[in-house]
């Protein structure tokens, strides 16, 4: 008879992370629950932000305590945005989920984890809106109000253009 924890071994093998992430950089966001991911993004923006000078705000409840339940995540510069954070999928895209139209925020921004490699992508909501930041498709069989917005590397910039990309954004917004 087979052991019972052999058989899992055999099938958790099956499923595990693609080869691409061992040893690379940022393989620890890959251990990090899927809902932790997105604290990490909003964490990283935030530090950059002060790095480079941003002034950030973030929404607060009645209570005087930062939200996790807002319309907007972070605001920079005086302008909201929606914080979206993926890690890179086993073909090379990044899939930002629960992209929501119906939300009080003024811009997306999106944060892309590659094994090495960190991207971003920002769009004003109008843009968003009429498809200029990319296909949005419904996150619900018959619903409209979820997206995924699916971006390959190609398509954001590197984080490395961070400052000059968010100012041009923020003046031009």
């Amino acid at each position: 008879m087979t052991d019972p924890l052999e058989i899992l071994s055999v099938v958790l093998s099956e499923y595990a992370d693609s080869d691409k992430w061992k040893s690379a950089p940022f393989e620890h966001v890959r251990r990090i629950p899927n809902t932790l991911v997105g604290s990490v993004g909003q964490d990283f923006v935030e530090r950059l932000c002060a790095e480079y000078g941003f002034e950030c705000a973030f929404p607060v409840n009645a209570k005087g305590v930062r939200s996790k339940n807002s319309p907007w995540d972070i605001q920079i510069n005086g302008v909201r945005f929606e914080l979206k954070t993926a890690t890179e999928d086993v073909n090379g895209s990044f899939q930002f989920n629960h992209v929501r139209y119906h939300r009080e925020y003024d811009a997306l921004l999106c944060v892309g984890i590659s094994p090495a490699n960190i991207h971003f992508g920002v769009w004003s909501k109008a843009q968003v809106a009429t498809g200029k930041a990319g296909n949005l498709v419904s996150m619900e069989k018959s619903g409209s109000a979820s997206h995924k917005l699916t971006k390959r590397p190609d398509g954001l910039h590197s984080i490395g253009k961070f400052p000059k990309i968010l100012t041009e954004f923020l003046r031009d917004f």
